[in-house]
């Protein structure tokens, strides 16, 4: 399948410090006069990315001094063995043998003492080290490791192999554990990339939470960030709310970081990435003592959940550039939780807002999906939106309910749906190669407010009849080949395998 891959790389630097060589030790006593043989040092025993080997040491003197030993076996042996004392030194000291990148050996010294010695030869100048062999993998942060390991900091490097000096890359969390701050969230495709792009907290701190408070400190101060959710964060019965300001990525570790009854408030504010993360609602049970606010007269008498609007993520205001992108989002199955107002939409967007991306997100058991635009009224030209892969498992309605722009609907994958595609209000919307299951109205407009469409290569498995929306033709200024599932078959086999959390790549 067609995807962006993006991370945000938060990769801790590993660091090869070059010691100095251990001295070798001496062989026997050095020669003195003419007549003592020397030896060379022995070679020193450098550790992996610490220290180097040391050289030998210079016969001195004696005759038929030997050439120093080799240099250590650790990482870039610095400097060649010095070459043999006294007379005709036989042995030319060698160079360290091969770490990370070890630095030319140097000329062995020349024989001292003896009188009719020759000095002895030079060592062999040491060739750079090659890398060392890589150390494995350092293991993953505090709370890293395994499939769905919870990050924490960027693991160390590994450590030298034999004749390394610190492992080839630093080691990284298990699997998804540091997906927030070790990986790029790349770019999204479709209106988010317009108007500049959308970057979320790209380049800015990287924070880690787990506490509602910590949360809302940071997505709601006016600093860039990169905030890594960890965790299940909810803030008791009555719910809680963050307002997101502008330049923030807020991004799930792993695949178990929940908002359990914490809605996200997207007002007015700019570049902004939601990703990788779990919300509901349905942690908010203290219901709001109001009567007959958000019900019908289906609802049992239920006063609604109004905290956040009782949306899970809620974009409003003059709002531009907003991502939203791998997660997923729920409530209780419509079956069983009949009233199709205790909660309002997953994701609704309303006023002055746009160029917003929706992909690949997983959306289920819940009665209304999303809105674009508050009303018949609540029409604006750039509120321009892209929703594409994303997977709609027993949402009844608004999949979505569309006013007021342009907009481009693509492989999406709805099942379990009622009415699905609601397409109001003057707007002109491409929907294309998506598949519907068997439901009562799959793309469809109401008489008293009606839409358009561009419908491209739908399937549509059973649906009652009803005439479609008028044709027109949607004014789409991106590129998506590279993306688009070309066989729509394809989408309810290739959805819902790569939407929700733990799979962004």
């Amino acid at each position: 399948m067609g995807m962006t891959a993006v991370r945000f790389v938060c990769v801790a630097a590993a660091v090869v410090v070059i010691g100095s060589g251990c001295a070798g030790s001496s062989g026997g006593e050095i020669g003195t006069g003419g007549s003592g043989t020397g030896t060379g040092g022995g070679a020193g025993t450098g550790t992996g990315g610490v220290s180097t080997g040391g050289n030998g040491g210079a016969g001195a003197g004696g005759a038929a001094g030997t050439g120093g030993a080799n240099g250590g076996s650790s990482a870039g042996g610095s400097a060649a063995g010095s070459g043999g004392g006294g007379a005709a030194g036989t042995t030319a000291g060698r160079g360290g043998t091969t770490g990370i990148a070890g630095a030319a050996g140097t000329a062995g010294a020349g024989g001292s003492g003896g009188t009719t010695g020759a000095a002895g030869r030079g060592g062999t100048t040491g060739t750079g080290g090659a890398a060392g062999a890589a150390g494995g993998a350092g293991r993953g942060g505090a709370a890293g490791g395994g499939a769905a390991g919870s990050g924490g900091a960027t693991g160390a490097g590994g450590r030298g192999g034999t004749g390394g000096s610190g492992g080839s890359a630093a080691g990284t969390g298990g699997g998804a554990g540091t997906a927030c701050g070790a990986r790029d969230p790349g770019q999204p495709i479709g209106f988010a990339s317009l108007n500049g792009g959308t970057t979320g907290g790209k380049g800015a701190q990287v924070v880690t939470v787990s506490t509602y408070a910590d949360l809302k400190t940071y997505a709601e101060s006016s600093t860039a960030a990169i905030i890594c959710v960890q965790g299940t964060i909810s803030n008791g019965a009555n719910g809680g709310q963050i307002n997101v300001k502008s330049n923030k990525s807020i991004i799930g570790v792993g695949s178990t970081a929940l908002l359990n009854g914490v809605g996200l408030n997207i007002s007015s504010t700019n570049n902004i990435i939601i990703q990788n993360l779990r919300l509901t609602m349905t942690g908010v049970t203290t219901r709001v003592d109001t009567p007959n606010v958000y019900t019908s007269s289906d609802d049992e008498g239920l006063p609604a959940i109004l905290v956040n609007g009782g949306d899970a993520i809620s974009i409003q205001g003059t709002s531009k550039n907003i991502w939203i992108d791998h997660c997923e989002l729920f409530n209780e199955d419509p079956s069983v939780q009949t009233n199709h107002d205790l909660y309002d939409g997953l994701i609704d967007v309303k006023g002055q807002t746009g160029f917003i991306t929706i992909s690949w997100n997983y959306l289920h058991d819940h009665h209304k999906g999303g809105l674009v635009g508050a009303s018949d009224t609540d029409l604006f030209d750039d509120r321009k939106i892209t929703f594409h892969h994303n997977y709609y498992n027993k949402v009844l309605l608004r999949i979505p309910m569309y006013r007021g722009s342009v907009g481009h609907f693509f492989n999406n994958y709805i099942v379990g749906a009622q009415d699905a595609s609601e397409i109001r209000a003057g707007t002109c919307v491409r929907i294309e190669k998506n598949y519907y299951e068997a439901l009562h109205y799959s793309i469809y407009t109401p008489s008293d407010s009606p839409g358009s469409t561009e419908r491209i290569d739908n399937v549509e498995v059973s649906r009652t009849s009803r005439a479609y929306p008028a044709n027109c033709t949607a004014d789409i200024p991106y590129s998506y080949s590279g993306v688009l599932t070309g066989t729509t078959n394809d989408v309810k086999t290739i959805v819902p395998q790569g939407a929700g959390v733990g799979k962004v790549m």
